[in-house]
């Protein structure tokens, strides 16, 4: 075969089986001399671009493709490609990132493999193995190993392939075979059987209990667990062996739904007695498992074995106080009660048992410790100096509402109702900041940002920034150091910034700006690759379906493409918009330096200068406007306008308006300015504009039908208005009528970067798109530090669409809460929304990050118990609320200080009146108001005493609701 005869028959085949056969019977010499021009025509059709060496004819055929380039990666010509590698090639061929086997190359792949058996195979498997996208069929593979074609691979992912291709049920092609039992197909195949250990050491679905995973299953299918219990039953596999592994994978560092079906096939075995007896030391070294159920598995084993007597107490209680170092609640009750067991065969004599009693004061829960001390209370006469001295160390761990019980245990009280500890004397006065945003210094608590001064530490900022951006100020400073530095381009620039280029080109870390697919990202990276290459770079990418394009960005991107273009040219100029100060803030009085440095022709209206306006700090206004005199007109209108003084826009200022309603934003960030801008005659209809947004926004449930089955989902819809209107998407023809005629001038959203804020508030694709970038999200609230509802809402957005889900590295939630964290900034109604869905969602990340803000809020005084009531009630009412997780949240405040639990009892007292005391869960508010009381030592108001009042019956909330009434 030659080379032209190669790729004629990847050219011409419609048959890949033809492909396959063609080779048969070349040795690896002959092959050898194909490889080469194998490897240039994938490469040539799998990017759909044709190289200096391509014949005409694949030329032609390369011409012809549409535009979609990306959807001929399964052509034939490129199909035929792909086998001819495998064919002729080498393993360093046939293992490259863009090269990709799917199911239907397996049969041609087959033939080929078994022709040549190539000394590469191995690797090459396990290198498709470790892949997340592999593939390799199964039983192709299983074959290869009986025949000898390659030896048994010892990759995770073989496993997984095992687990998955025996518990298939082929409901997906109603074509294919029946399926048979899993044990029928492991004694067909015996040598499959030692496999099944792989099933216990790495992640797998083999023990997965998920309903679609047996969807349109036969009478006859078996799950894995089903399987190995016949197995064992009928002495295939050993029981013993079994039950074992199953043990020891739950040692191992895997996802937790793996290990629930590791103990769940064990407590399917149904070990004996005997079995329990011997495993006894495995469930004791497992009560220090960081899984939760793992540990509740454990006490479960360990409390059988105490039922029949033949619990080993002694390792057992030293062991069990693990538990209690772990914030579950449920857990700790189970501990206890195991506890309290082996207290009560010892006649409660054991110190022990006592001692580990004592150990349980020290977990966070108030209800785990009261049910300690019910404990500690009812065997008091049995307390040493031990246990005294360990109730004394446990004190600072002690919930204010249980102090009073532990004080009386060591005897250093008298009346069990007076608080152990005392109250603070003075409360300090709690007033939230005023809302206007301008009323409030803002630089005292912002750190300055130190500009990039040389060439050199551009070139380290930017290959820093390529792999990870520490934050959105670091995008700034590279953004204003490459316009400052464009003309300086040292003799060896090309040398030093190589290793950078080919970072830009080839990084594809997620942190990093490699990370820009589309919009501001993609810009981002066009920047940066012309200031390195020397040559203009403009990316152009149409919209995706699947990626959401900020539109919040398009003002930035504007900016970008201008500061882009002039770095092409080598035309060095600082930047208006490049913050002087963290979080975005720009000092007026630098601002005003900024001005009369820069030539003036164009600067009013550029984007760069709308964006220095958002960003102008309340601080040194009035200082910076008394330096605006030799400003030339009309910069220094806008500029006096902007920081306060008495100039304002008129008919002439028509052609410049979007400057003058930027500086209208910043002059006052939440006003109306439709008075001032009447004589303007402009057609507005933008949010955050002319006139300020307004956002709206109702709890409710979702109802979705599917299969006869019926589900309820959380939903939040959220909406932003101005002066009542809803968001228009376009400007319409009506619109553009009255322009061409000069009787009103249509505003452009992308043209107000304060408008364009608030463009999208609903995306119907929250799994894929820009703000799935950390510093992306970041960047996001420092374009209007002023003022970043527009952030809060977005965040908001975000987050209640995956309010019950985990915290996820795909979707990264932590940027949205950085507004929340600046000093001198009201939160206002979006930022407490944006607060009170952390709180309550089950992401840990945004928790953790809602009660730092939570604390660093009522610190600054930006935290208001009012408006925080307000929203948690209006949440409330889509009956979705998790008040448990709230609770657990809350909990966490309380101790900080006097202050902190007095702001937040008066923040659930103001809730207590207007919510639902029906719904599940509310006794965690109660618990939450208790311990706040029980440190300040304050009254209840009277409308909170009264929503108490209607509590009844003998559940939870009503028993903590009576004893809240004790308080006087």
């Amino acid at each position: 075969m030659t080379p032209e005869t190669l790729e004629a028959l990847i050219l011409d085949s419609d048959d890949a089986l033809q492909v396959a056969h063609a080779f048969s019977g070349l040795d690896e010499k002959e092959r050898s001399k194909l490889s080469t021009t194998a490897q240039k025509i994938y490469r040539q059709l799998h990017h759909s671009k044709a190289d200096k060496s391509a014949s005409p004819r694949l030329v032609a055929l390369l011409n012809a493709r549409g535009p979609n380039t990306w959807s001929y990666w399964s052509a034939r010509e490129t199909r035929n490609a792909l086998l001819a590698m495998f064919a002729v090639g080498p393993a360093s061929a046939v293992k490259k990132r863009d090269i990709f086997v799917w199911q239907e190359h397996m049969p041609p792949l087959d033939i080929i493999v078994r022709d040549r058996r190539p000394d590469w195979i191995d690797d090459w498997i396990a290198h498709m193995l470790d892949s997340d996208s592999s593939g390799l069929d199964f039983e192709i593979l299983r074959g290869w190993v009986r025949d000898g074609v390659c030896r048994k691979p010892e990759a995770d992912g073989y496993y997984r392939m095992f687990a998955w291709y025996l518990m298939r049920t082929n409901t997906h092609n109603r074509k294919a075979p029946r399926v048979p039992p899993i044990t029928v197909q492991l004694l067909a195949d015996p040598g499959l059987i030692p496999d099944i250990d792989g099933l216990f050491r790495v992640e797998n679905i083999a023990f997965n209990t998920n309903g679609w995973l047996t969807k349109g299953a036969g009478d006859d299918y078996e799950t894995w667990t089903e399987a190995l219990i016949k197995l064992s039953a009928t002495g295939h596999v050993d029981r013993e062996h079994l039950l074992g592994l199953a043990l020891e994978g739950l040692t191992l560092d895997l996802k937790q739904n793996q290990l629930s079906g590791f103990h769940g096939f064990y407590r399917k075995m149904a070990p004996t007695p005997d079995e329990q007896s011997r495993h006894q030391q495995r469930y004791i070294d497992l009560l220090c498992h960081p899984v939760g159920h793992v540990v509740k598995f454990a006490i479960d084993m360990l409390g059988d074995l105490e039922k029949r007597g033949s619990l080993d107490t002694k390792p057992v209680l030293r062991e069990v106080q693990t538990v209690f170092s772990s914030e579950g609640k449920g857990n700790a009750t189970a501990a206890l009660k195991l506890i309290t067991r082996v207290l009560a065969r010892s006649k409660a004599t054991d110190p022990e048992a006592l001692g580990a009693i004592c150990e349980a004061l020290r977990h966070v829960n108030a209800d785990v410790q009261a049910q300690a001390l019910d404990l500690l209370e009812k065997n008091a006469a049995a307390l040493g100096d031990a246990q005294r001295d360990m109730l004394c160390s446990a004190e600072p761990f002690i919930a204010a509402s249980n102090r009073p019980r532990v004080a009386k245990l060591l005897g250093s009280a008298t009346n069990a109702a007076a608080p152990a500890i005392e109250p603070p004397d003075e409360i300090p006065h709690y007033q939230p900041i005023a809302p206007d945003p301008n009323a409030h210094s803002v630089l005292e608590s912002a750190a300055p940002v130190e500009p990039i001064a040389t060439i050199d530490a551009l070139i380290e900022a930017v290959l820093h920034a390529a792999e990870v951006v520490d934050s959105p100020d670091e995008i700034e400073r590279i953004i204003d150091a490459i316009s400052r530095l464009a003309g300086d381009r040292p003799f060896d620039f090309a040398a030093r910034t190589a290793p950078l280029l080919h970072r830009l080109q080839n990084g594809q870390s997620s942190a990093g700006v490699t990370i820009g697919f589309a919009g501001v990202g993609l810009a981002l990276l066009d920047l940066l690759h012309t200031w390195v290459t020397g040559r203009l770079h403009r990316t152009t990418r149409e919209n995706v379906a699947y990626y959401t394009v900020e539109d919040s960005f398009a003002p930035v991107i504007t900016h970008l493409r201008v500061v882009t273009e002039r770095v092409a040219r080598r035309e060095s100029r600082p930047l208006l918009c490049a913050p002087t100060h963290e979080g975005g803030w720009i000092d007026p009085l630098i601002w005003v330096n900024r001005l009369h440095a820069l030539p003036a022709p164009g600067i009013a209206e550029s984007m760069d200068f709308r964006l220095s306006l958002l960003r102008l700090a309340p601080d040194n206004r009035t200082e910076a406007r008394a330096r605006l005199a030799d400003l030339p007109e009309p910069l220094r209108r806008l500029a006096n306008f902007a920081l306060g003084g008495d100039d304002a826009p008129d008919r002439g200022d028509r052609s410049n308006h979007a400057a003058w309603i930027t500086a209208a934003r910043c002059r006052a960030p939440l006003g109306d300015w439709t008075i001032v801008f009447a004589a303007l005659e402009l057609s507005d209809v933008w949010p955050d504009s002319i006139t300020p947004a307004r956002y709206a926004w109702r709890a409710g449930q979702k109802v979705t039908e599917a299969h006869g089955q019926r589900w309820k989902h959380p939903e939040l819809t959220l909406s932003v208005t101005c002066d009542g209107a809803e968001v228009a998407t376009g400007t319409g023809l009506f619109g553009r009528v009255r322009q061409a005629f000069g009787q009103r001038i249509t505003t452009d959203w992308a043209a107000l970067p304060s408008a364009a804020l608030n463009r999208r508030v609903e995306s119907a694709r929250y799994w894929s798109g820009e703000l799935h970038v950390l510093w992306v999200t970041q960047w996001l609230a420092t374009i209007w530090p002023q003022n970043p509802a527009a952030s809060h809402i977005k965040g908001v957005r975000r987050l209640a669409q995956r309010l019950d889900e985990n915290s996820s590295s795909w979707s990264p939630s932590s940027g949205f809460f950085q507004a929340l964290f600046q000093r001198g900034r009201p939160w206002g109604e979006t930022g407490h929304l944006l607060l009170c869905i952390g709180l309550i969602g089950k992401d840990a990340d945004a928790r953790g990050l809602s009660i730092d803000a939570l604390i660093e809020g009522i610190d600054a005084r930006l935290f208001d118990p009012a408006l925080f009531a307000a929203t948690m009630v209006q949440l409330a009412q889509g009956e979705w609320v998790k008040f448990n997780r709230l609770g657990e949240a809350l909990m966490l405040v309380v101790p900080v200080s006097p202050l902190h639990a007095a702001v937040v009892s008066d923040a659930l007292q103001q809730c207590l009146p207007r919510l639902d005391l029906r719904q599940k869960n509310i006794f965690h508010l109660l618990e939450v108001i208790v311990e706040a009381q029980a440190l300040t030592g304050q009254k209840l108001t009277s409308d909170a005493r009264a929503a108490l009042e209607t509590f009844d019956g003998s559940g939870k909330a009503a028993k903590i609701a009576k004893h809240l009434q004790s308080f006087t």
